[in-house]
């Protein structure tokens, strides 16, 4: 772009123009010129190198940047509308949950799950391609790890639920309804519940460890890098560690960013270890460094409900069954 203010002016225009109602082409055209205010010797100037025609030619390269940035979308109809609608919270297990019982009726190639889980998901309701990629994605790690654990099998078109696996679907399934529950409540609740529920739950998991928890704070720190918790042990012979935790209560994928800033906030608070704690998953790069240091670990919405069942914090037993724990998460 040439003239870099004259972008800024137009993009600004063309989203306060849809603020309200979609717009066709032309008038976000005309939105995008009339905040330049022109002078009358400007508009009469009919010229191709006139300051009208060179405003109208780059006001329609700004839209079709914007359209294909996604930022805003055209409709069937022709109009344009900003794109202001939050994502489609998709869970991991809700996903999984939704693929084995598609694969329990019949079964399907990956572009069949895909129409089905598009619909139940229903990512085809908002107007971009994000939450269908989101969706495409996940659903391409689980089906990935569902072939690699054997649950599934996979000749190269279809996958198809192993006869062994049959036995034990129903159990799987009730099991990754319950997951997804007990995150979604979890998530429901806020980052602040979020935060001193994971310190109650780590202060017991570490007590059922055979250590001893002298001392447990949430410290109320928000800022990116910042230590949300502190959290005091000592073992049988005596050692002692002090141990920082920072949550997130996010539904999107903790980054490799977040990790590293994370540590040099253990580092620089001279903590001997780091836990951090999301409901959702880390994204590859961030698993990666995390392996790579020794004493910081990653603990996700999978590891959580497992120690959630393993001290019987937010979930317990009634009678054979694992259900949510209402008296904790209230």
């Amino acid at each position: 772009m040439k003239n870099i203010q004259d972008y800024r002016i137009i993009y600004r225009a063309i989203l306060d123009a849809l603020d309200g109602d979609s717009q066709p082409r032309r008038a976000l055209i005309d939105s995008a010129i009339n905040a330049f205010r022109l002078s009358a010797e400007e508009i009469a100037d009919k010229s191709t190198n006139g300051r009208l025609n060179v405003l109208r030619a780059t006001s329609g390269t700004v839209i079709n940047e914007m359209r294909k940035r996604g930022v805003i979308t055209k409709l069937e109809s022709g109009e344009y509308i900003r794109n202001t609608e939050k994502p489609v919270a998709i869970r991991m297990e809700r996903c999984e949950e939704a693929i084995l019982g598609l694969l329990a009726d019949k079964p399907m190639s990956r572009k069949d799950i895909r129409a089905e889980l598009i619909l139940a998901f229903e990512t085809d309701k908002t107007v971009t391609n994000k939450d269908d990629n989101t969706l495409f994605s996940i659903i391409g790690q689980i089906l990935k790890r569902l072939v690699a654990d054997g649950t599934l099998s996979y000749d190269g078109t279809i996958y198809r639920i192993k006869p062994e696996e049959q036995a034990s679907l129903k159990n799987r399934r009730e099991v990754l309804s319950l997951k997804a529950d007990f995150l979604a409540k979890v998530h429901s609740m806020g980052g602040e519940f979020f935060e001193k529920f994971f310190m109650n739950l780590l202060a017991r998991y570490f007590i059922r460890c055979g250590k001893t928890v002298t001392e447990s704070t949430v410290t109320g720190v928000s800022a990116d890098g910042g230590i949300d918790g502190i959290i005091k042990t000592t073992d049988t012979l005596g050692f002692k560690e002090t141990i920082m935790v920072q949550t997130k209560n996010r539904n999107t994928f903790t980054t490799e960013t977040d990790v590293r800033s994370f540590w040099g906030a253990v580092c620089a608070a001279q903590g001997t270890r780091g836990i951090y704690a999301i409901i959702s998953d880390f994204h590859p790069t961030a698993k990666q460094l995390l392996d790579s240091i020794d004493s910081c670990v990653g603990v996700n919405g999978d590891k959580i409900f497992t120690m959630a069942i393993d001290v019987g914090y937010g979930i317990k037993r009634d009678g054979d069954r694992l259900v949510i724990d209402r008296s904790v998460l209230e």
